[in-house]
């Protein structure tokens, strides 16, 4: 019997109707809850697949196929890959074969849903995955503060169960309506392929949500209706929810580069393509169905319409895969290019001058907030890059007081604005990452580069400062024996190992390294008092004069801050892993 059973002949259509949408409530947000977790749990990895440049148009189906299937959103896959594609960490052809593969993954919600129209007296299946929403709302409760990963797995339970939840109060409620006559009759009479198609299109394209769509489809099959009749009528309607999927990466790709609107552009191609040549091979063999699925799976109407589904991604993908090229080069006549630019992600890594805007536009994608673990990977790139031009404006600086050279000074400048806004940006970013939902590893991965941020600002801080000494330096004829430039130039040698380290002890947080960055930041001490005491000694032998103390006191007292900054990050990335590594001590003494 199912959760709701069905009402007698004098209940109101309009109660029926309520408990409808209350399913599609619970089934919209068991898939979301799915989505959310699964998204947690396993996007870290999913981040290092995408950004794998593998040569194979196989692997690229399969790490599409694999994470829609993780994240129950083909949307949600193609939204990030229009994000990485815009963000230049993706070629278009690689976002092709991706495409595809997110096709053929969200079929799995189908699948899913289909399972539910499989149950028997002997298996009550729909009700044991009803349970679930129970079994994992308590380990989500009872396991959140200690083990956040294991309530993140509960919740991914919950949402199976939800999903089933919703599916069984739609179909039990559908089929007290569809014994309606009339109402059957109509469903049912629909037959023209591109009405149906239409219908397939224009709801899935209110609803955001081919899944959520198919689902509906699938829960009147199972309640004893199937819009457009029996034969290929309901195939038409699969057809239409797949070319209506587009939507999602259209508006997505909206404001982006030219290649995330290409990729947008090529997943309309692809599906647009693919259902126009089963729209035909349906209009000309008229039994499609009869003759294959109904055959294969002659007890489940639901089941013959997802392994459609299923079959049609499949087939398209196997078509189109040897002409992935293709794809592209009509994305490309379809939105040609004015200008031939580098990748902007080469150009920030090596330090060239790239457009603010077009530099933010690209890594702080406002689309890769669907999926926050994702947009963390990328805001984390972008950190980088505001790190380097911060450390590259300090070099400058020196560059500027060692050659006695104003000329620095506006470079200097520019820089020091660009990473002040580029850190407003990434911290607003950082933020709204937060407020979308991530683990609680991700939010202290947050938390620790909020404040690295406001040492990386420091560094362009003390840029500033040293070409305030410059200008003494120039403007009051100070002089500098050679061995004053040539400690500088050692001082700034041990800041850029430092920073190295720092760079990559924030990736690969390491006890190991944390000691190399220690060790360094006494060296720069050391170097500090040496210069110091040095200066001191000349200036009682009279080989320099006590007018340069004040620069030159202040100059190296900065440079030693520098090192200072550097290390407080060092510090800061490997908290976790000097947490763990005493956990263990404490474990095993």
């Amino acid at each position: 019997m199912n959760l709701v059973t069905l009402a007698d002949s004098q209940t109101p259509i309009y109660i029926n109707i309520l408990l409808i949408l209350g399913g599609l409530g619970a089934l919209l947000i068991g898939m979301r809850l799915l989505q959310e977790a699964t998204e947690k749990l396993a996007t870290g990895g999913l981040q290092k697949m995408f950004k794998k440049t593998a040569n194979s148009k196989l692997a690229g189906v399969g790490i599409g196929t694999l994470s829609t299937m993780i994240m129950q959103s083909s949307g949600a896959t193609t939204i990030m890959v229009v994000g990485f594609v815009n963000a230049g960490v993706m070629s278009l052809s690689q976002a092709t074969c991706y495409i595809m593969g997110a096709n053929i993954g969200t079929t799995i919600t189908a699948q899913l849903v289909a399972l539910g129209g499989l149950s028997s007296s002997s298996i009550p299946l729909t009700q044991i995955l009803i349970s679930f929403s129970f079994i994992g709302v308590m380990l989500s409760m009872f396991t959140k503060k200690k083990f956040p990963k294991l309530a993140e797995g509960g919740n991914l339970i919950a949402g199976l169960g939800l999903l089933f939840l919703g599916l069984d109060v739609m179909t039990s409620n559908m089929k007290t309506i569809f014994l309606d006559e009339n109402i059957s009759k109509f469903l049912t009479e629909i037959t023209n392929p591109f009405l149906l198609l239409s219908i397939g299109i224009i709801l899935t394209v209110l609803a955001q949500s081919s899944s959520a769509v198919t689902s509906i489809f699938l829960a009147t099959a199972i309640a004893g209706t199937v819009i457009g009749g029996s034969g290929n009528g309901i195939l038409y309607v699969i057809l239409g929810t797949n070319i209506g999927s587009c939507s999602t990466a259209l508006l997505s790709a909206i404001g982006s580069s030219k290649n995330g609107k290409r990729t947008a552009i090529i997943h309309l191609l692809f599906n647009l393509l693919g259902s126009i040549i089963f729209l035909l091979i349906l209009i000309f063999w008229k039994s499609f169905m009869d003759d294959t699925f109904a055959k294969l799976f002659p007890d489940s109407k639901a089941e013959q319409i997802a392994m459609f589904h299923t079959f049609f991604n499949v087939i398209c993908t196997f078509i189109f895969l040897p002409f992935t090229k293709v794809f592209v080069f009509l994305a490309n006549k379809i939105i040609p290019d004015r200008s031939v630019k580098t990748k902007l992600t080469k150009k920030l890594i090596q330090g060239e001058s790239v457009p603010a805007e077009e530099e933010k536009g690209n890594f702080l994608d406002p689309r890769l907030l669907q999926t926050p673990e994702i947009a963390l990977q990328q805001a984390v790139t972008f950190y980088h890059v505001i790190a380097n031009k911060a450390m590259k404006d300090l070099n400058i600086s020196l560059d500027g007081f060692i050659k006695k050279d104003l000329s620095y000074e506006k470079k200097v400048e520019d820089i020091e604005v660009e990473v002040l806004k580029n850190s407003k940006e990434l911290t607003s970013f950082l933020v709204k990452i937060s407020a979308a939902g991530v683990s609680k590893d991700s939010n202290k991965i947050i938390s620790r580069m909020l404040l690295n941020i406001s040492d990386i600002v420091r560094l362009t801080e003390i840029a500033d400062n040293i070409i305030g000494y410059t200008k003494h330096e120039i403007n009051d004829n100070l002089t500098f024996s050679e061995v004053v430039f040539t400690d500088l130039n050692e001082m700034r040698n041990l800041l850029n190992d430092q920073y190295k380290v720092c760079k990559e002890i924030t990736s690969y947080p390491s006890s190991v390294l944390l000691e190399k960055s220690r060790e360094i930041e006494d060296a720069i001490d050391k170097k500090r008092t040496h210069m110091v005491k040095g200066h001191l000694e000349r200036m009682s032998k009279g080989v320099c004069s006590a007018i340069n103390s004040n620069v030159f006191l202040n100059l190296v007292s900065n440079l030693e801050r520098c090192g200072d900054h550097l290390h407080f990050i060092a510090e800061r990335s490997c908290q976790k892993k000097i947490q763990e590594e005493t956990d263990t001590v404490t474990l095993h003494p």
